[in-house]
């Protein structure tokens, strides 16, 4: 059933409830009123025919009696005067007393007569009086009464029905524009939103939904946005092992047909190693991308002296030429993060700044409020304020020719992002062309990542 008609009806029920239940007590009210004051009148009446009759004037009680007919029954059951027809005897009888006045009222042939009995208690016999009196009248203005406020109660329920259709349609009609907005969802139309009236629970619904409908829709944009991303990525990532393997099959096929001297063979497969090299490159950077995604992290409080002691010790052997200066500084603190995840984010930031031409490489470490701040600094050619917005995507590479020299694919920084990610921060590069560039990584603390994964659930 639907809600406008389970709202008009509902209305109307109770709505011809309460007429009905108004009109009861009103006729009822009056009915018993006039009826009381019948009997209260009628027993006045009969207790001066008793009087009269009593004293001897049965001729005088008949001049009195008016509409009402009498019954005078003497002591052995015999009628002495009577005014009752038959239809009235017969009604007449079960009337009972016992000294005092009785009345009942009863219906004879379609007439609702009141009978009234009493006993003259003379000297030598008891004699019983009884009258009876034509009431019709006042049952005849209750079902006129009720007539009436049928008729009232027939009109008022027509008005009302029709407010009640018209404030069934206003209630309803927000929720009809609700559904129409689902519906269009539904089809893929995420745009669509409802008028926000009013402070009531269907305002405040239709605020929850255009709420609900705004995430969808950025939830729906960023997934198309993933898409264009990974369906991106597969192409980069398509290129990049084409151009090397094109690079490989060449070589080796030379090799495999042609008679080469050990000079041209040594260069060939110096080609083929280099190319070979790049895809090994490539493949574990994208194990390492399959592996974030599928890993359970395991976040604990790190001490950072021994953190930053662990990347000397690993970076130490490829600066022992003494080539480039690499320098460390650590304060005192604790950094809340996935030690190796961690580690692999630094070590390659280390790396790039190493392949950038540097001459020297400074990383520092201080604790902060609710965290831990790393940074990376280098003298080396620096990033093109242009390549600045892009230098963290997959496969980009500011200079293609030099990077795929020295075996990279482009995956380095949007490792390194991904990690930041995973820690709930991310990388912030200053850099100028020819001076040199600085990486800054802001670590957060145990509660300060509690209170922002709290807050993201709560929104």
């Amino acid at each position: 059933m639907r809600l406008f008609v389970k709202i008009f009806f509902s209305f109307m029920l109770v709505l011809t409830l309460a007429l009905c239940s108004v009109e009861y007590c009103m006729v009822s009210g009056s009915f018993e009123q006039a009826l009381e004051q019948e009997i209260n009148h009628e027993l006045e009446q009969f207790q001066f025919i008793r009087m009269v009759t009593y004293m001897g004037g049965t001729q005088m009680g008949e001049e009195q009696l008016g509409e009402r007919s009498m019954l005078l029954v003497g002591a052995d059951g015999e009628s002495l005067y009577s005014s009752f027809s038959e239809a009235l005897l017969d009604a007449s009888l079960g009337i009972e007393q016992s000294g005092n006045i009785t009345y009942v009222v009863r219906e004879t042939k379609g007439r609702y007569m009141l009978f009234v009995a009493g006993e003259l208690p003379f000297e030598d016999s008891m004699q019983v009086l009884k009258t009876a009196t034509d009431i019709s009248h006042i049952y005849e203005e209750r079902r006129l009464l009720e007539q009436q406020y049928s008729y009232y109660i027939y009109v008022a329920l027509l008005i009302c029905g029709l407010l009640a259709a018209g404030i069934s349609y206003v209630l309803v009609k927000p929720l009809k524009r609700l559904q129409l907005s689902a519906d269009k969802i539904a089809m893929g139309e995420y745009s669509g939103r409802v008028k926000e009236n009013g402070q009531d629970e269907i305002g405040e619904l239709a605020r929850s939904f255009n709420q609900m409908a705004e995430a969808v829709e950025q939830k729906v944009e960023e997934l198309k946005l993933e898409a264009v991303r990974k369906e991106q990525f597969m192409g980069d990532f398509s290129h990049e092992i084409k151009t090397p393997m094109t690079a490989i099959i060449g070589y080796a096929d030379t090799l495999y047909q042609k008679e080469l001297s050990r000079k041209e063979t040594r260069e060939a497969a110096g080609y083929i190693l280099n190319e070979g090299m790049r895809l090994e490159s490539l493949a574990k950077k994208m194990m390492g991308f399959i592996a974030l995604d599928n890993e359970d992290l395991c976040f604990e409080e790190i001490p950072a002296d021994e953190f930053f002691q662990d990347i000397l010790q690993t970076m130490s052997p490829f600066f022992s030429d003494g080539e480039i200066c690499f320098r460390i500084s650590c304060q005192e603190g604790c950094l809340y993060a996935e030690w190796d995840l961690l580690k692999t984010l630094v070590i390659n930031l280390i790396d790039n700044a190493k392949k950038a031409e540097s001459r020297r490489i400074f990383l520092r470490g201080e604790p902060e409020e609710e965290g831990y701040r790393i940074t990376i600094s280098d003298d080396g050619r620096g990033i093109p304020a242009e390549s600045l917005s892009r230098v963290q995507d997959a496969f980009y590479m500011v200079d293609k020719s030099r990077s795929r020299k020295q075996n990279g694919a482009g995956l380095g920084l949007a490792l390194c992002k991904k990690i930041a990610a995973l820690h709930g921060t991310f990388l912030s590069f200053y850099s100028r062309e020819g001076k040199g560039t600085t990486i800054t990584i802001w670590i957060p603390g145990r509660r300060e990542r509690r209170d922002r994964k709290e807050t993201k659930t709560e929104n």
